[in-house]
Order: C-alpha cells, then sequence, then structure tokens
C-alpha cells in the first residue's frame, strides 16, 4: 500500500495546471468523459475551482447518489488538498478514520476514490476534480488518465 500511496504523491505533483480557466474546465470535462467512453463505463463528473462549479456531466446510468459522492469526495480533497483516494489509503493504512480522528462526519466526508486536487502553479489548491460512479480505485485510475491525456495535449 505504502507504494501505491507514493504513486498517487506523484500524480498530484504530475498533474499541476500552470493556468486553468473556464475553457480549461471545459476541456478537462471532456477528456474525463471521453476516457469513460472509451472504457464503456457511466460516470458522473464534476469540476468546481473557487467553489464555483464550472462543469458538470451524468452519464446514462448515474443516479443522483453521485453527486452526493462528488460532494463528500470534494470535502476530504479540500480538507486534506490530497486525493480523496489518497486519504482513503493512507487512512487505511494508519488505522484511522475521518470521523472518528478528524471529526469529519461521514454524512460529509467519504474516504473512496475519485476525487483529485486542482492544483494551480504558484496558486496551490483552486478547487476539485472529480468522478463517481466505479469502484474506488476505477475512479481514481479514469480521472489520472484523463488529466494526463488533457496535460500532455496542452503542452
Amino acid at each position: 500500500m505504502r507504494e501505491r500511496i507514493q504513486e498517487m504523491e506523484r500524480e498530484e505533483q504530475e498533474l499541476q495546471f500552470r493556468q486553468f480557466t473556464n475553457e480549461t474546465a471545459l476541456e478537462v470535462g471532456l477528456a474525463i468523459i471521453e476516457e469513460a467512453k472509451s472504457r464503456g463505463k457511466s460516470i458522473t463528473t464534476e469540476i468546481y475551482r473557487s467553489g464555483q462549479r464550472l462543469f458538470a456531466h451524468a452519464m446514462e446510468g448515474t443516479s443522483k447518489d453521485n453527486e452526493d459522492w462528488i460532494r463528500r469526495k470534494n470535502n476530504v480533497v479540500n480538507h486534506f488538498g490530497e486525493s480523496s483516494w489518497h486519504v482513503a489509503l493512507r487512512l487505511r493504512e494508519e488505522g484511522k478514520s475521518l470521523d472518528q480522528d478528524y471529526g469529519l462526519p461521514i454524512e460529509d466526508y467519504v474516504g473512496a476514490g475519485g476525487g483529485f486536487p486542482l492544483i494551480i502553479e504558484g496558486e496551490g489548491l483552486a478547487g476539485t476534480i472529480t468522478v463517481s460512479g466505479l469502484s474506488d480505485q476505477e475512479d481514481h485510475d479514469l480521472l489520472v488518465a484523463a488529466l494526463r491525456r488533457i496535460r500532455v495535449s496542452a503542452t
């Protein structure tokens, strides 16, 4: 598990943006949807910057519950400044929980994969990029694959 946590730390360093506009949010959101389609998966995805939702899409086969999962994952990302899956695995490794050790209620926080910090170079944590609809690892991996693809095309 330690290797996976270190890999996620590298992802969070690697997948930062020089700038992030509303247009960037659209490009990233569409890349996430295309990644899901290419894998034959249905997800809900949302992108927030400074508390403003810049992108949202729910694919066929998802439900309102996915929006609540996204809200709870976003709260974890905003609290810890790390991906929600990174936090979940680290807490498992340490034998800790969000509610008992951090006082974060499970109604509002969840240790699950799919939430990723929107980090802008020179600015820091500026928002969240999140997916819901698959297993923890799949949500995380799909999101990272889409971010890598958009980052490569932007350079």
